[in-house]
């Protein structure tokens, strides 16, 4: 298990949260002060300063029921309020989205550029406040320089400790059963098409 895992999981989830949020409050039509507030308070939260330097240091995986209880508390930092059946299918959502990410990852270093996404994203959330948008900006020169020159081994035991964390989890999602990308038992079904990662060759080869 590799110490340096819970942050990547953290802010991952963190960023699927803010996704699907986001798209919930358009779906329900709410003013756009209203939404933009809600996303604020939740990434203010979320990138607090001292939480995010605690969260950094070296550390197992917060069990599931109290990873679970991190996002509920984080879900209501704001003036938003939901039920238990939609913060459950909230989390369902983030966990397995995140575990897919996870899964078709090419080289274990992915699982970085995956994260640098998600902060992306949430910066485009909060762009418009200095405050907030600077907390996002520390977490991306955390994640640089915990992270930038990590080896490929190292990256490898941080993919292996995330996929055990999530390999019992195997809730079904519309939009991937659909896709054909998750089976009817809640497994993703992994493709052995397409591109190799960078600097291998197909195997089978022979010479």
């Amino acid at each position: 298990m590799s110490l340096r895992t819970l942050p990547l999981l953290f802010i991952n989830l963190g960023g699927e949260m803010v996704y699907i949020l986001d798209q919930r409050l358009k779906a329900q039509v709410i003013p756009d002060e209203k939404a933009k507030k809600v996303l604020h308070d939740i990434v203010s939260t979320m990138f607090n300063r001292r939480f995010m330097d605690e969260l950094f240091k070296p550390q197992e995986l917060y069990s599931k029921k109290g990873l679970r209880t991190v996002f509920d508390r984080l879900a209501h930092a704001s003036i938003m309020r939901l039920n238990t059946a939609s913060m459950d299918k909230l989390y369902d959502l983030m966990t397995m989205a995140f575990k897919y990410q996870v899964a078709m990852s090419l080289t274990p270093r992915d699982v970085l550029l995956v994260t640098l996404n998600h902060i992306d994203a949430i910066q485009s959330f909060v762009a418009e406040s200095p405050v907030i948008s600077g907390h996002v900006d520390n977490v991306y020169q955390l994640l640089i320089t915990n992270y930038g020159k990590l080896s490929i081994g190292e990256f490898q035991l941080i993919r292996q400790t995330l996929l055990n964390f999530f390999q019992d989890m195997h809730i079904r999602v519309s939009i991937f059963l659909k896709d054909k990308v998750q089976n009817s038992n809640g497994r993703f079904a992994i493709s052995t098409a397409g591109m190799v990662p960078y600097g291998s060759e197909p195997p089978g080869i022979i010479r």
